[in-house]
């Protein structure tokens, strides 16, 4: 059962998610910014709009939807609300459950995605153990299931074994599980009420890499979370997503303020907001600064979150 910030951290990645959808991969800021004016957030995905600037995915995705991002973390909370515990084969299961041939998803299918089925459709041909069996990847979508890992999990004394073995479910890549197990510290810091600022330097103790990471996004405190994209990239890499999630969590007024800057960011908007939400939404519950009720209820959220509740 979810409750407080756990409940939080999830429906901020949600929420998130779906503001983003549409301006999802517009890699153009001025058009952003022309179509979404001061409000950016539940806008209808647009092909038009786009122009050449971007790759539309989500034709016929209407306001409040969620992007295949939020489908991933609902793969993960469905394998946990049975039992509240982790186990690599479930959440294959779910997974499959979701993604397969004639799964719950229809929409976009993203290239770790594809590379993790078919991982497994060879592994069944030659009967080897489904284990790791994600792609060689370090997008995005490594990071998509953790809200719900850490929302269930996160109170154990090490959670890094349950982190890396459902990193390495989607993507089978030593950098990515770097990447997770630092944002599976900032989302521990911020179910124990850490500030955003607090959440970040918590990932500090995922390692040099991390730190370096960080130390970039502290370095360009001066400049806007849109520099910071515009520089580093907007792209679905973990390498300039991590440093514009930090960006934006060091820059920090609220989760409003927060998730409409990311997506004013452009480029990879619903990947990063996954992360971004979910770390907002626990470190802001309760307080003026939270998700926003009028947001949340734009939100198409999926059954089983409620049934979490229970």
């Amino acid at each position: 059962m979810l409750e407080n910030r756990a409940l939080h951290c999830v429906l901020g990645a949600y929420v998130a998610d779906a503001a983003a959808l549409g301006f999802h991969w517009l890699y153009d800021q001025s058009l952003i910014a022309r179509y979404g004016g001061d409000h950016p957030e539940f806008h209808l995905p647009n092909r038009e709009e786009y122009g050449d600037k971007g790759y539309f995915a989500h034709e016929g995705k209407a306001i409040g939807d969620l992007s295949h991002y939020g489908a991933q973390l609902t793969a993960m909370l469905d394998s946990l609300q049975s039992s509240g515990d982790y186990q690599e084969e479930r959440y294959i299961q779910a997974y499959r459950h979701w993604f397969d041939f004639g799964g719950m998803w229809q929409g976009y299918i993203d290239h770790p995605t594809r590379g993790t089925l078919l991982n497994i459709y060879q592994r069944e041909a030659q009967e080897q153990p489904l284990s790791g069996c994600g792609a060689d990847d370090t997008q995005n979508p490594a990071l998509s299931n953790l809200p719900a890992l850490i929302a269930y999990c996160g109170h154990q004394d090490d959670i890094s074994q349950a982190v890396e073995s459902a990193v390495r479910v989607t993507n089978n890549n030593d950098q990515a599980v770097l990447y997770a197990q630092a944002a599976a510290l900032m989302l521990q810091s911020a179910l124990r009420g850490g500030s955003p600022y607090v959440c970040v330097m918590a990932a500090r103790n995922a390692g040099a890499f991390i730190d370096a990471q960080i130390d970039k996004a502290e370095s360009l405190s001066e400049k806007t979370s849109r520099e910071v994209a515009a520089e580093v990239g907007m792209a679905c890499q973990l390498e300039a997503s991590f440093v514009v999630i930090c960006h934006l969590l060091l820059n920090t007024q609220s989760y409003e303020q927060a998730i409409r800057e990311n997506i004013l960011c452009g480029g990879d908007s619903c990947g990063r907001a996954i992360t971004l939400g979910a770390v907002l939404g626990a470190c802001y519950s309760g307080t003026e600064q939270t998700i926003p009720a009028e947001w949340i209820t734009k939100t198409q959220l999926p059954p089983v979150l409620f049934q979490s509740l229970r």
